[in-house]
């Protein structure tokens, strides 16, 4: 939030905000190969905590420097860059340590309770945040940003866990870089369901990252703290989710839970720029958040109990890489469109994202038919 708010305030182009978002993906897109064998190599609890220190230093650095010369764009650069580089092994690291902390009986849950715990986090994030840059500055809140890195990496080097050595055969250097290739030729299903389903999520990481702000400020004049509401009531509904989707799964099994979650969800977006308040609009992002979160809790399960542990760092870049490129795509149209034509048009575009989501989810099940339906319930 700090750093869009400073973007906007200093150039007033959401296209320009859209090139610093899309320039925080460029690292994970050129580096994915080589972190997703590192992920699967090393000892995942340590490889987190180095990263949380890693992106500490580069909050600091520039702290200090925004302290000493004041903002200016070209400083956002090599930050967006680093923090990108960190973001980027970071999240596949966590979602295969996940992985192998539990059991496969346990994978949902697990989604569900590692859910809400980021939930909470960007819910306190958006909250806070919004609140900070009205009342104080961005400065300020990337300074409780730069605190939040620092207690990440105390818990996690706290959390009790021993990796057992797993033995590796020796690989070549391009076997090994092409294992979660191979897989995901052999998985067309898997492959499918990564590639459309993702999308829900590259709408809310790349177009609204964009156009969130873009509507509170522009289309309900509500400045950060309608940044903030808008954000935090989707992190509500996030939260929720974690909660909720397990009657949703149960009362209509996984697949008709995703057709439903992908329908509304796009419903919300759509309708968000037409609502007759910031208030209408933040109920909207609620269920939106409510949605889009119980679809990814669902995925990830089935990504747990498809993909095996010593090639899910690898597949998890893979995607990771797609999903980089998509965000870039996303923010930049998106930033183009709002800037050149209008916010509703910014928003139809983004909620092609979730009928894309949609339509990959039908695939699925079709093709489930007549091969083994991943998205049947684990036995």
């Amino acid at each position: 939030m700090a750093v869009s708010w400073l973007v906007l305030q200093e150039t007033g182009s959401e296209f320009a905000l859209g090139k610093i978002m899309a320039l925080a993906t460029a690292p994970g897109v050129l580096l994915a190969l080589f972190s997703g064998i590192i992920i699967d190599k090393v000892n995942r609890k340590w490889l987190m905590v180095f990263l949380d220190g890693f992106r500490l230093i580069v909050i600091c650095v520039f702290l200090l420097v925004l302290a000493k010369s004041g903002f200016k764009i070209s400083y956002l650069y090599p930050v967006t860059i680093l923090m990108g580089l960190g973001n980027s092994i970071f999240w596949p690291t966590a979602q295969a340590f996940v992985q192998e902390l539990v059991s496969e009986r346990d994978y949902f849950p697990a989604n569900a309770v590692l859910s809400a715990s980021y939930q909470v986090g960007s819910l306190l994030g958006a909250g806070l945040g919004g609140i900070i840059v009205h009342i104080y500055s961005p400065f300020a809140a990337l300074c409780i940003n730069a605190v939040t890195y620092f207690i990440s990496g105390i818990l996690i080097s706290l959390a009790p866990f021993q990796r057992v050595n797993m033995k590796h055969e020796p690989e070549k250097l391009i076997v090994a870089l092409t294992r979660g290739f191979v897989y995901l030729r052999e998985k067309g299903t898997i492959l499918i369901l990564g590639l459309m389903t993702i999308l829900s999520d590259v709408a809310i990481w790349g177009a609204l990252s964009v156009l969130t702000i873009t509507l509170s400020r522009e289309v309900f004049l509500a400045g950060s703290w309608g940044y903030g509401l808008m954000d935090g009531f989707y992190g509500i509904g996030a939260l929720i989710s974690t909660v909720a989707v397990v009657s949703l799964t149960k009362n209509l099994g996984r697949s008709k839970s995703l057709l439903v979650c992908y329908a509304i969800a796009g419903i919300m977006c759509f309708i968000t720029p037409l609502l007759a308040s910031i208030y209408l609009a933040a109920t909207a992002y609620f269920f939106m958040g409510l949605h889009n979160n119980s679809a990814r809790i669902i995925i990830r399960t089935v990504f747990m109990e498809n993909i095996p542990n010593d090639i899910m760092g690898r597949v998890q870049t893979i995607f990771g890489v797609y999903t980089r490129v998509m965000v870039v795509s996303s923010a930049l149209v998106a930033g183009w469109i709002v800037e050149y034509h209008n916010v509703v048009a910014g928003m139809t575009f983004t909620t092609i994202h979730y009928a894309f989501a949609f339509i990959g989810t039908i695939l699925v099940v079709y093709l489930g038919r007549s091969s083994k339906n991943i998205l049947a319930e684990a036995t």
